[in-house]
Protein backbone atom coordinates (compact mmCIF):
# COMPACT_ATOMS: atom_id res chain seq x y z
CA UNK A 1 0.00 0.00 0.00
CA UNK A 2 2.87 2.39 0.66
CA UNK A 3 3.90 1.90 -2.93
CA UNK A 4 0.39 2.54 -4.25
CA UNK A 5 0.16 5.87 -2.42
CA UNK A 6 3.47 6.98 -3.85
CA UNK A 7 2.51 5.94 -7.39
CA UNK A 8 -0.83 7.72 -7.20
CA UNK A 9 0.79 10.87 -5.88
CA UNK A 10 3.32 10.90 -8.69
CA UNK A 11 0.56 10.39 -11.25
CA UNK A 12 -1.47 13.28 -9.88
CA UNK A 13 1.45 15.69 -9.49
CA UNK A 14 1.25 17.01 -13.05
CA UNK A 15 -2.52 17.47 -12.84
CA UNK A 16 -2.35 19.46 -9.61
CA UNK A 17 0.55 21.64 -10.73
CA UNK A 18 -1.25 22.30 -14.01
CA UNK A 19 -4.38 23.31 -12.14
CA UNK A 20 -2.38 25.78 -10.08
CA UNK A 21 -0.71 27.25 -13.14
CA UNK A 22 -4.00 27.52 -15.01
CA UNK A 23 -5.86 29.52 -12.37
CA UNK A 24 -5.90 33.27 -12.29
CA UNK A 25 -6.93 35.28 -9.28
CA UNK A 26 -10.67 35.34 -8.68
CA UNK A 27 -12.96 36.07 -5.75
CA UNK A 28 -11.82 34.50 -2.50
CA UNK A 29 -8.31 33.72 -1.29
CA UNK A 30 -7.29 30.64 -3.24
CA UNK A 31 -3.63 31.45 -3.64
CA UNK A 32 -2.97 34.69 -1.77
CA UNK A 33 -1.99 35.22 1.87
CA UNK A 34 -2.81 32.21 3.99
CA UNK A 35 -4.46 33.20 7.29
CA UNK A 36 -3.84 29.64 8.50
CA UNK A 37 -0.07 29.88 8.07
CA UNK A 38 0.67 30.22 11.80
CA UNK A 39 -2.47 28.52 13.15
CA UNK A 40 -2.05 25.31 15.11
CA UNK A 41 -4.30 22.71 13.51
CA UNK A 42 -5.42 21.28 16.84
CA UNK A 43 -6.76 24.70 17.89
CA UNK A 44 -9.49 24.38 15.24
CA UNK A 45 -10.39 20.79 16.14
CA UNK A 46 -13.19 19.80 18.56
CA UNK A 47 -11.90 18.66 21.94
CA UNK A 48 -14.36 15.74 22.11
CA UNK A 49 -16.29 13.49 19.73
CA UNK A 50 -19.16 15.58 18.35
CA UNK A 51 -21.11 13.13 16.25
CA UNK A 52 -23.53 10.55 17.66
CA UNK A 53 -23.89 7.11 16.15
CA UNK A 54 -26.67 6.21 13.72
CA UNK A 55 -28.93 5.30 16.63
CA UNK A 56 -28.07 8.49 18.51
CA UNK A 57 -25.59 6.76 20.81
CA UNK A 58 -22.39 8.30 22.13
CA UNK A 59 -19.08 6.94 20.92
CA UNK A 60 -17.21 4.43 22.99
CA UNK A 61 -13.57 5.14 23.80
CA UNK A 62 -10.98 4.16 21.19
CA UNK A 63 -9.51 1.81 23.79
CA UNK A 64 -12.73 -0.22 23.67
CA UNK A 65 -11.33 -1.91 20.55
CA UNK A 66 -8.35 -3.29 22.46
CA UNK A 67 -8.35 -7.05 22.95
CA UNK A 68 -7.58 -8.74 26.25
CA UNK A 69 -4.98 -11.47 26.59
CA UNK A 70 -7.77 -14.00 26.95
CA UNK A 71 -9.40 -12.70 23.77
CA UNK A 72 -6.12 -12.91 21.88
CA UNK A 73 -5.54 -16.50 22.93
CA UNK A 74 -9.05 -17.57 21.89
CA UNK A 75 -8.87 -15.70 18.58
CA UNK A 76 -5.51 -17.18 17.61
CA UNK A 77 -6.73 -20.65 18.50
CA UNK A 78 -9.80 -20.16 16.32
CA UNK A 79 -7.99 -19.22 13.11
CA UNK A 80 -10.56 -16.65 12.06
CA UNK A 81 -11.69 -16.04 8.46
CA UNK A 82 -12.83 -12.53 7.48
CA UNK A 83 -14.33 -11.09 4.29
CA UNK A 84 -14.27 -7.41 3.29
CA UNK A 85 -16.91 -5.69 1.13
CA UNK A 86 -16.13 -2.05 0.26
CA UNK A 87 -18.20 0.67 -1.41
CA UNK A 88 -15.29 1.47 -3.75
CA UNK A 89 -11.61 0.65 -4.02
CA UNK A 90 -10.78 3.72 -6.09
CA UNK A 91 -9.76 5.97 -3.19
CA UNK A 92 -6.86 5.77 -0.74
CA UNK A 93 -9.22 5.75 2.23
CA UNK A 94 -10.56 2.38 1.07
CA UNK A 95 -7.18 0.84 0.38
CA UNK A 96 -5.93 2.00 3.78
CA UNK A 97 -8.99 0.52 5.49
CA UNK A 98 -8.32 -2.80 3.79
CA UNK A 99 -4.63 -2.63 4.68
CA UNK A 100 -5.42 -2.01 8.35
CA UNK A 101 -7.97 -4.83 8.48
CA UNK A 102 -5.70 -7.25 6.64
CA UNK A 103 -2.61 -6.50 8.72
CA UNK A 104 -4.52 -6.97 11.95
CA UNK A 105 -6.36 -10.15 10.91
CA UNK A 106 -3.05 -11.70 9.88
CA UNK A 107 -1.44 -10.61 13.17
CA UNK A 108 -4.28 -12.47 14.90
CA UNK A 109 -3.48 -15.64 12.97
CA UNK A 110 -6.46 -15.31 10.65
CA UNK A 111 -7.01 -14.97 6.91
CA UNK A 112 -8.87 -12.61 4.57
CA UNK A 113 -11.02 -14.80 2.34
CA UNK A 114 -11.90 -12.09 -0.18
CA UNK A 115 -12.00 -8.32 -0.76
CA UNK A 116 -14.89 -7.22 -2.98
CA UNK A 117 -15.33 -3.77 -4.57
CA UNK A 118 -18.92 -2.50 -4.62
CA UNK A 119 -18.03 0.11 -7.27
CA UNK A 120 -20.59 2.59 -5.85
CA UNK A 121 -23.33 0.34 -7.24
CA UNK A 122 -26.01 -1.47 -5.23
CA UNK A 123 -26.32 -4.34 -7.70
CA UNK A 124 -22.58 -4.92 -7.68
CA UNK A 125 -22.34 -4.72 -3.91
CA UNK A 126 -25.29 -7.09 -3.48
CA UNK A 127 -23.46 -9.59 -5.68
CA UNK A 128 -20.36 -9.09 -3.52
CA UNK A 129 -22.35 -9.98 -0.40
CA UNK A 130 -23.93 -13.02 -2.04
CA UNK A 131 -20.49 -14.25 -3.09
CA UNK A 132 -19.08 -13.59 0.36
CA UNK A 133 -21.81 -15.64 2.01
CA UNK A 134 -20.93 -18.62 -0.19
CA UNK A 135 -17.31 -18.33 1.02
CA UNK A 136 -18.59 -18.75 4.60
CA UNK A 137 -16.24 -16.45 6.52
CA UNK A 138 -16.65 -16.08 10.26
CA UNK A 139 -17.23 -12.34 9.83
CA UNK A 140 -17.73 -9.71 7.16
CA UNK A 141 -16.50 -6.12 7.50
CA UNK A 142 -18.28 -3.73 5.15
CA UNK A 143 -19.40 -0.22 4.25
CA UNK A 144 -22.74 0.05 2.42
CA UNK A 145 -23.02 1.85 -0.90
CA UNK A 146 -26.52 2.90 0.15
CA UNK A 147 -27.87 2.63 3.69
CA UNK A 148 -31.44 1.83 2.62
CA UNK A 149 -31.15 -0.08 -0.64
CA UNK A 150 -28.47 -2.42 0.71
CA UNK A 151 -30.29 -3.35 3.93
CA UNK A 152 -31.90 -6.57 2.62
CA UNK A 153 -28.54 -7.83 1.36
CA UNK A 154 -26.85 -7.15 4.70
CA UNK A 155 -29.68 -8.88 6.58
CA UNK A 156 -28.71 -12.08 4.76
CA UNK A 157 -25.28 -12.04 6.42
CA UNK A 158 -26.58 -12.51 9.96
CA UNK A 159 -29.19 -14.96 8.69
CA UNK A 160 -26.27 -17.06 7.42
CA UNK A 161 -24.69 -17.08 10.89
CA UNK A 162 -21.88 -14.70 9.90
CA UNK A 163 -20.84 -11.81 12.13
CA UNK A 164 -21.02 -8.31 10.62
CA UNK A 165 -19.01 -5.19 11.44
CA UNK A 166 -19.95 -1.97 9.67
CA UNK A 167 -17.57 0.74 8.51
CA UNK A 168 -18.98 4.29 8.69
CA UNK A 169 -22.64 3.44 7.95
CA UNK A 170 -25.16 0.98 9.36
CA UNK A 171 -27.71 -0.39 6.91
CA UNK A 172 -31.16 0.90 7.81
CA UNK A 173 -33.27 -1.32 10.03
CA UNK A 174 -30.55 -3.74 11.12
CA UNK A 175 -30.51 -4.34 14.86
CA UNK A 176 -27.53 -4.37 17.20
CA UNK A 177 -26.24 -6.83 18.32
CA UNK A 178 -28.42 -9.45 16.63
CA UNK A 179 -27.70 -8.44 13.02
CA UNK A 180 -24.45 -6.52 13.36
CA UNK A 181 -21.85 -6.44 16.10
CA UNK A 182 -20.43 -2.93 15.94
CA UNK A 183 -19.65 0.06 13.72
CA UNK A 184 -16.37 1.98 13.49
CA UNK A 185 -15.96 5.40 11.92
CA UNK A 186 -14.35 8.79 12.44
CA UNK A 187 -15.88 11.83 14.12
CA UNK A 188 -17.48 13.07 10.94
CA UNK A 189 -19.23 15.99 12.59
CA UNK A 190 -15.93 16.96 14.16
CA UNK A 191 -14.20 16.85 10.80
CA UNK A 192 -16.93 19.04 9.31
CA UNK A 193 -16.57 21.51 12.17
CA UNK A 194 -12.80 21.68 11.66
CA UNK A 195 -13.33 22.35 7.95
CA UNK A 196 -15.76 25.18 8.78
CA UNK A 197 -13.44 26.78 11.32
CA UNK A 198 -10.59 26.74 8.81
CA UNK A 199 -12.64 28.06 5.88
CA UNK A 200 -14.09 30.87 8.01
CA UNK A 201 -10.58 32.33 8.33
CA UNK A 202 -10.75 33.22 4.61
CA UNK A 203 -14.28 34.62 4.51
CA UNK A 204 -14.97 38.32 5.19
CA UNK A 205 -17.89 39.55 7.25
CA UNK A 206 -21.22 38.83 5.56
CA UNK A 207 -19.46 36.62 3.04
CA UNK A 208 -20.80 33.60 1.16
CA UNK A 209 -19.60 29.98 1.11
CA UNK A 210 -20.82 26.99 -0.86
CA UNK A 211 -21.21 23.31 0.00
CA UNK A 212 -20.99 20.63 -2.68
CA UNK A 213 -23.00 17.92 -0.91
CA UNK A 214 -23.33 14.25 -1.79
CA UNK A 215 -27.03 13.95 -2.62
CA UNK A 216 -27.40 10.40 -1.29
CA UNK A 217 -28.58 9.36 2.17
CA UNK A 218 -25.07 8.46 3.29
CA UNK A 219 -24.66 8.75 7.06
CA UNK A 220 -21.08 9.93 7.23
CA UNK A 221 -21.30 12.61 4.53
CA UNK A 222 -24.46 14.03 6.08
CA UNK A 223 -22.67 14.10 9.44
CA UNK A 224 -19.82 16.08 7.88
CA UNK A 225 -22.24 18.62 6.47
CA UNK A 226 -24.08 18.85 9.80
CA UNK A 227 -20.81 19.57 11.57
CA UNK A 228 -19.85 22.23 9.02
CA UNK A 229 -23.22 23.96 9.08
CA UNK A 230 -23.56 23.81 12.87
CA UNK A 231 -20.15 25.43 13.35
CA UNK A 232 -21.02 28.22 10.92
CA UNK A 233 -24.40 28.86 12.55
CA UNK A 234 -22.85 29.07 16.00
CA UNK A 235 -19.61 30.89 15.25
CA UNK A 236 -20.10 32.81 11.99
CA UNK A 237 -23.82 33.49 11.58
CA UNK A 238 -22.93 36.41 9.30
CA UNK A 239 -21.82 33.97 6.58
CA UNK A 240 -24.43 32.84 4.06
CA UNK A 241 -24.13 29.12 3.28
CA UNK A 242 -25.42 27.89 -0.09
CA UNK A 243 -25.77 24.17 -0.82
CA UNK A 244 -25.80 22.23 -4.07
CA UNK A 245 -25.82 18.46 -4.57
CA UNK A 246 -24.14 15.88 -6.77
CA UNK A 247 -25.19 12.28 -7.27
CA UNK A 248 -22.32 10.80 -9.27
CA UNK A 249 -18.87 11.46 -7.76
CA UNK A 250 -17.26 11.16 -11.21
CA UNK A 251 -19.40 14.05 -12.44
CA UNK A 252 -19.09 16.26 -9.36
CA UNK A 253 -16.93 18.73 -11.27
CA UNK A 254 -19.81 19.44 -13.67
CA UNK A 255 -22.18 20.05 -10.77
CA UNK A 256 -19.60 22.32 -9.13
CA UNK A 257 -19.16 24.30 -12.34
CA UNK A 258 -22.91 24.84 -12.71
CA UNK A 259 -23.19 25.94 -9.10
CA UNK A 260 -20.26 28.36 -9.32
CA UNK A 261 -21.61 29.87 -12.54
CA UNK A 262 -25.01 30.44 -10.93
CA UNK A 263 -23.46 31.77 -7.70
CA UNK A 264 -20.56 34.09 -8.54
CA UNK A 265 -20.72 35.58 -5.04
CA UNK A 266 -19.36 32.38 -3.44
CA UNK A 267 -16.02 33.06 -1.70
CA UNK A 268 -15.09 29.57 -0.49
CA UNK A 269 -16.18 25.95 -0.84
CA UNK A 270 -16.59 22.88 1.37
CA UNK A 271 -17.17 19.33 0.26
CA UNK A 272 -17.25 15.95 1.94
CA UNK A 273 -14.33 14.01 0.45
CA UNK A 274 -11.43 14.33 -1.95
CA UNK A 275 -13.13 13.28 -5.20
CA UNK A 276 -15.63 16.19 -5.29
CA UNK A 277 -12.88 18.48 -3.96
CA UNK A 278 -10.85 17.76 -7.09
CA UNK A 279 -14.05 18.32 -9.06
CA UNK A 280 -14.33 21.80 -7.55
CA UNK A 281 -10.70 22.53 -8.42
CA UNK A 282 -11.27 21.44 -12.01
CA UNK A 283 -14.41 23.60 -12.24
CA UNK A 284 -12.65 26.66 -10.84
CA UNK A 285 -9.70 26.17 -13.14
CA UNK A 286 -12.08 26.06 -16.10
CA UNK A 287 -13.57 29.39 -14.99
CA UNK A 288 -10.19 31.01 -14.36
CA UNK A 289 -10.89 31.42 -10.64
CA UNK A 290 -9.34 30.45 -7.32
CA UNK A 291 -11.22 29.93 -4.08
CA UNK A 292 -10.25 28.44 -0.72
CA UNK A 293 -11.54 24.89 -0.32
CA UNK A 294 -11.82 22.76 2.81
CA UNK A 295 -12.65 19.09 2.72
CA UNK A 296 -12.85 15.86 4.72
CA UNK A 297 -10.70 12.82 3.91
CA UNK A 298 -7.04 13.14 3.01
CA UNK A 299 -5.61 11.70 -0.22
CA UNK A 300 -2.51 12.30 -2.33
CA UNK A 301 -4.13 14.62 -4.87
CA UNK A 302 -5.60 17.13 -2.44
CA UNK A 303 -2.57 16.89 -0.13
CA UNK A 304 -0.34 17.75 -3.07
CA UNK A 305 -2.57 20.70 -3.93
CA UNK A 306 -2.30 21.91 -0.33
CA UNK A 307 1.48 21.44 -0.20
CA UNK A 308 1.80 23.38 -3.46
CA UNK A 309 -0.08 26.39 -2.09
CA UNK A 310 -3.18 25.55 -4.11
CA UNK A 311 -6.84 25.94 -3.30
CA UNK A 312 -7.17 23.21 -0.66
CA UNK A 313 -6.53 24.95 2.66
CA UNK A 314 -7.60 22.42 5.29
CA UNK A 315 -8.44 18.72 5.41
CA UNK A 316 -10.31 17.07 8.26
CA UNK A 317 -8.93 13.57 7.98
CA UNK A 318 -10.12 10.19 9.06
CA UNK A 319 -7.71 7.56 10.36
CA UNK A 320 -8.50 4.68 7.98
CA UNK A 321 -5.61 2.38 8.87
CA UNK A 322 -6.23 2.61 12.63
CA UNK A 323 -9.97 2.30 12.07
CA UNK A 324 -9.33 -0.83 10.00
CA UNK A 325 -7.36 -2.33 12.88
CA UNK A 326 -10.25 -1.56 15.26
CA UNK A 327 -12.75 -3.14 12.86
CA UNK A 328 -10.65 -6.28 12.69
CA UNK A 329 -10.54 -6.41 16.50
CA UNK A 330 -14.32 -5.95 16.67
CA UNK A 331 -14.82 -8.77 14.16
CA UNK A 332 -12.45 -11.09 15.99
CA UNK A 333 -14.08 -10.41 19.36
CA UNK A 334 -17.55 -11.03 17.92
CA UNK A 335 -16.42 -14.32 16.36
CA UNK A 336 -15.39 -15.71 19.76
CA UNK A 337 -18.66 -14.56 21.35
CA UNK A 338 -17.47 -11.30 22.88
CA UNK A 339 -19.39 -8.02 22.96
CA UNK A 340 -18.45 -4.77 21.24
CA UNK A 341 -19.85 -1.29 21.67
CA UNK A 342 -22.35 -0.42 18.94
CA UNK A 343 -20.47 2.73 17.87
CA UNK A 344 -16.84 3.80 17.96
CA UNK A 345 -15.63 7.07 16.42
CA UNK A 346 -11.99 8.07 16.07
CA UNK A 347 -11.14 11.76 16.60
CA UNK A 348 -10.64 14.09 13.64
CA UNK A 349 -7.06 14.29 12.34
CA UNK A 350 -6.58 17.91 11.20
CA UNK A 351 -4.38 18.84 8.23
CA UNK A 352 -3.15 22.33 7.44
CA UNK A 353 -0.22 23.11 5.18
CA UNK A 354 1.95 23.79 8.25
CA UNK A 355 1.51 20.26 9.70
CA UNK A 356 0.97 18.26 6.53
CA UNK A 357 4.01 15.98 6.77
CA UNK A 358 3.54 14.95 10.40
CA UNK A 359 -0.22 14.53 9.96
CA UNK A 360 0.33 12.34 6.89
CA UNK A 361 2.74 10.12 8.81
CA UNK A 362 0.24 9.80 11.66
CA UNK A 363 -2.65 8.81 9.38
CA UNK A 364 -0.87 6.64 6.80
CA UNK A 365 1.93 5.20 8.99
CA UNK A 366 4.48 6.05 6.29
CA UNK A 367 6.14 9.26 5.03
CA UNK A 368 4.33 11.39 2.49
CA UNK A 369 5.02 10.54 -1.17
CA UNK A 370 8.08 12.22 -2.68
CA UNK A 371 6.01 14.56 -4.84
CA UNK A 372 4.36 15.98 -1.72
CA UNK A 373 7.69 16.23 0.10
CA UNK A 374 9.17 18.08 -2.87
CA UNK A 375 6.26 20.55 -2.86
CA UNK A 376 6.90 21.08 0.86
CA UNK A 377 10.46 22.32 0.29
CA UNK A 378 11.61 25.03 2.65
CA UNK A 379 9.74 23.70 5.68
CA UNK A 380 6.33 25.11 4.73
CA UNK A 381 4.66 21.83 5.71
CA UNK A 382 6.30 21.54 9.11
CA UNK A 383 8.50 18.74 10.39
CA UNK A 384 7.77 15.09 9.78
Amino acid sequence: MKKSIAVLAAATAFVVVASLAGCSSGSGSGSGDNPLKDVEASSLTPTKIMGPGPMGEESAAVSSADLSEEDLAAIKAKGIKVGIVMQTMDIEWSTEQVRGITDRVEELGGTIVNVCDGKWDTTTQTACIDTMITLAPDAVISIPVDDVAMAPAYAKISAAGIKLIFIDNVAKGLEFPAQYQGMVTSDNQGNGAFAAAALAKFIPENGVVGILDFGVDFFVTKERMRGFQAWMEENRPDITVKVTEFQDPSKSGDDAANFLTANPDVQGMFTEWEVPAMGIITALRGQGKTLPITVVNVASDIALDMASGGMVKAIGAQQPYDEGVAEANFAARAIIGGTNPSYLAFPAAPFLQNNLLSAWLSVYKSPAPQSIQDACAGGICGPE
